[in-house]
């Protein structure tokens, strides 16, 4: 995809067209006024086949457009990690662009995201964490560690590399190639 949207925080996702790939748009999962995503779905090949990546909040990307970060993983999920499929999740699910934002709203994370990222997860074949500093500030990336500890093997769980304070990376300016590291040492 390469057109790209931007989305004020806690704006709805407008709905795609009618040209949408009926998978895409059955797997990528908005609350009822389509304020928060909970899920983001491509795929290239088998669908049940996937890597997810979760990051810090979801952008303006929805069935029909992406952003920079979500075409990055993409790519980096069908030409070097193997698998058929990609999932963008996220450790907040209030959609908006930018983070300074997040202060902008009281609700950044409905419950039912902690649903999807167990539900999700659980069968990927690769979880990339990079939810960076704002997301590990917030509390909901340790949130979110005790999930995939839960339902992951640790083993599948990486990252680019991590903050000074242990976060995960954001991969936005990370290398295509770059290789990914075990997250729970």
């Amino acid at each position: 995809m390469s057109n790209f949207a931007t989305a004020a925080i806690g704006s709805a996702a407008p709905l795609p067209d009618q040209s949408v790939d009926q998978l895409v748009a059955e797997r990528t999962i908005f609350n009822d006024d389509r304020t928060h995503r909970f899920t983001l779905f491509r795929y290239w090949s088998n669908p049940e086949d996937y890597a997810c990546g979760i990051s810090m909040n979801p952008s303006g990307a929805a069935e029909d457009v992406s952003d920079p970060t979500v075409d990055g993983m993409v790519r980096r999920a069908r030409e070097h990690w193997g698998v058929g499929a990609y999932y963008q999740l996220n450790v907040m699910s209030i959609r908006g662009t930018y983070s300074s934002e997040l202060t902008k709203t009281s609700v950044v994370n409905l419950p039912e995201n902690d649903e999807w990222i167990r539900r999700i997860t659980s069968k990927a074949l690769i979880v990339v964490v990079s939810w960076g500093n704002p997301g590990h500030d917030s509390g909901r990336g340790t949130a979110v560690e005790k999930i995939l500890r839960e339902v992951c093997d640790p083993a599948k769980v990486f990252c680019f590399g991590k903050n000074k304070n242990g976060s995960p990376v954001h991969p936005l300016y990370q290398r295509i190639d770059a290789p990914l590291l075990p997250y729970f040492v």
